[in-house]
């Protein structure tokens, strides 16, 4: 069992904001090869009752939520220190944040880093650090793929392992080589030669890291039942901690329907990976409603938080994200936040699940 009380580093990181806006994206997935419309609905599991406060008591479930800290103006604008506080506020030890890695390992903007860094160390705050695959390319061999993979973790660990403990080797990889309509449940729905490519350069960037932090821990992480990316990497003897695994409101409902008949995705995730730990990075309500958006945004993520609580192989559970982001196009990037904005971007208020986890 992972000892969450005494991690030996914390830190901070996060992405430049062009190459956040584009690769941070959270657009509503259809399920491959959907069920009946009946089943894909959720509106009976965002209906079930919520409490009006979230205990973790008799639980090794840890909280965290998402940022782009470095990436976009809402949090630019909310100093490093305030971003850690609403963190402790709701009970939550984890803050994942996108982080861009210049070509000798340094993180492309340190004049903001640093007081992240200083601001979560002193808050006691664990930062998982999603790094960039950003000299992944799949149309080098999977010998080259390896090289770069390899360079670019060795290079960001050997200049930040004082600070980390866990690493996040880029962010859903397996759609870069899932095959169109397909559920991506097993090895037959990926593109095998794209596949090849990716696993090189994870291989190596989980030895380049583990290189120069020899007491790293890495995940790799994927969303929906694209498990069967992960099960590959595993069978294929690419080395990684932990499984990571992006979870939205309308794959519950469709995941329990007729045709998967998984009504549980964290049983079924610690079913196919029993030696690994289990990580949901990204969990959220999809936004349909203005007027209802909350209530079911409070509702989903309260019901899924004591699901996890269920599974001692579930670790930590992080919400996708902490501010609304309103400058993005279109009706859902701009609404994914716990916390929204009075005033852009100088006044925020909670929603209410940031008001169910800071309640005492």
């Amino acid at each position: 069992m992972l000892n969450f009380i005494h991690f030996r580093k914390t830190a901070l990181v996060a992405c430049v904001t062009a190459l956040c806006l584009a690769s941070c994206k959270k657009e509503a997935l259809t399920p491959e090869e959907p069920a009946p419309a009946a089943e894909l609905s959720t509106e009976a599991l965002e209906s079930t009752k919520a409490t009006n406060a979230i205990s973790l008591a008799g639980s090794n479930l840890q909280l965290g939520i998402n940022g782009h800290p470095l990436g976009t103006t809402p949090y630019i604008n909310t100093p490093a220190t305030k971003q850690i506080q609403l963190l402790k506020d709701m009970k939550m030890t984890w803050y994942r944040v996108d982080v861009m890695s210049k070509e000798d390992g340094s993180i492309t903007v340190p004049s903001l880093w640093n007081p992240l860094q200083q601001a979560s160390a002193s808050g006691g705050v664990n930062i998982l650090p999603m790094l960039y695959t950003r000299t992944l390319d799949l149309t080098v061999s999977e010998a080259e793929s390896y090289k770069r993979g390899k360079t670019l973790g060795s290079n960001f660990a050997a200049k930040y392992g004082q600070y980390f403990t866990y690493y996040n080797l880029g962010n859903e990889l397996e759609m870069k080589c899932l095959l169109p309509t397909k559920s991506g449940q097993s090895q037959a729905d990926y593109n095998k030669a794209k596949y090849n490519v990716i696993r090189g350069y994870l291989r190596g960037m989980d030895e380049g890291i583990k290189a120069k932090d020899p007491g790293a821990k890495t995940m790799i992480d994927g969303s929906w039942l694209h498990y069967g990316f992960l099960r590959m990497l595993d069978w294929d003897g690419v080395k990684f901690d932990v499984v990571a695994w992006h979870w939205y409101s309308e794959m519950e409902g469709a995941a329990a329907g007729s045709m998967y008949k998984i009504p549980d995705i964290t049983q079924k995730l610690s079913s196919l990976f029993p030696k690994k730990d289990i990580w949901f990075t990204e969990v959220n309500s999809r936004y349909k409603d203005a007027s209802t958006h909350e209530s079911k945004q409070n509702t989903f993520i309260v019901n899924f938080i004591e699901k996890c609580k269920k599974n001692p192989k579930v670790k930590v559970l992080m919400i996708y994200e902490l501010f609304n982001e309103p400058f993005k196009k279109g009706l859902l990037e701009p609404n994914y936040g716990i916390y929204k904005w009075t005033v852009e971007y100088t006044s925020y208020t909670k929603k209410m699940v940031a008001k169910t986890l800071s309640a005492k």
